[in-house]
């Protein structure tokens, strides 16, 4: 439900839009949003944002939606908004995720561009999401032979090193992987691969998690938070570390209070020297 206030603001931005200021409408139709979540006012910011050339701003407002598919405006607006950044990658994700063609064509960037993106992802020494996105824009042969690059860098960003795991994953890609974990070249089929918060083996450490420290849950956060970097550190190949889970989970729980892993201390201290300092 829109507000009296947000209704105003609204029908300012619409004038500000006829008269061929874009920039006072967006102002406008920010500051409606700041008063309360409405898909009308979130939906013609994105296309305010898009006429504007802000498609980054249209696509990090898009992405706070919880549902982007059951609503067909909603949906059709992220589509539009793949197709002004040359999201390529998550475009061809949706479809092939989905089984059908998405309703907006989506293109990836120029070679050029491409390139472009890829030497200066290279130099950056603290990657942000910003530069992940960029990623996007490359073709699949580029993404691919571009991830392969980076997941053979044993130096690599460990949360980068994640997202291109379940990025190849949400491009069914076929054919093997190398990666380096735990200073050893290791090999995934994305295609056959679980994204990490759907593995088995996560959801039944993270239960354990949860169950042990239910009645401490002060402690809680910062247990998931060193359980999450050392799953993804052994991820997208959890079970050729985790033999039984609930071991697996004592033994860790005790590593982090004591530091002593049990049956598990050599594997655990040999995480801790790949894990981000």
């Amino acid at each position: 439900m829109i507000s009296v206030s947000q209704k105003n603001l609204l029908k300012l931005a619409e004038e500000n839009e006829q008269k061929g200021d874009i920039e006072t409408a967006i102002q406008n139709l920010e500051e409606a949003l700041r008063s309360g979540r409405s898909n009308e006012i979130m939906l013609y910011l994105c296309r305010l944002y898009r006429k504007n050339n802000q498609g980054d701003r249209a696509y990090t407002l898009i992405k706070e939606e919880p549902d982007l598919f059951s609503d067909q405006q909603v949906y059709k607006e992220y589509c539009e908004i793949l197709a002004a950044n040359h999201f390529f990658i998550e475009a061809l994700q949706l479809e092939r995720l989905s089984g059908k063609k998405i309703p907006i064509k989506v293109e990836a960037a120029s070679v050029e561009k491409q390139n472009l993106i890829m030497d200066l992802f290279k130099r950056q020494k603290n990657v942000t999401q910003w530069d992940y996105e960029q990623l996007l824009k490359l073709d699949l042969v580029n993404f691919k032979n571009f991830a392969q690059s980076l997941l053979l860098d044993p130096s690599q960003n460990f949360a980068v090193r994640l997202s291109l795991c379940e990025d190849l994953i949400r491009l069914r890609v076929k054919e093997n992987i190398k990666i380096i974990i735990l200073g050893e070249e290791e090999k995934f089929v994305p295609a056959d691969t679980l994204l990490l918060e759907q593995s088995p083996i996560y959801k039944e450490i993270i239960s354990g998690i949860g169950s042990k420290f239910r009645n401490n849950p002060s402690q809680l956060p910062m247990m998931l938070g060193e359980i999450n970097l050392i799953l993804g550190g052994l991820y997208p190949k959890l079970s050729s570390y985790v033999d039984e889970t609930d071991s697996f989970t004592s033994d860790l729980i005790s590593f982090l209070n004591t530091g002593n892993g049990r049956r598990h201390q050599k594997l655990f201290k040999k995480i801790y020297t790949y894990l981000p300092k």
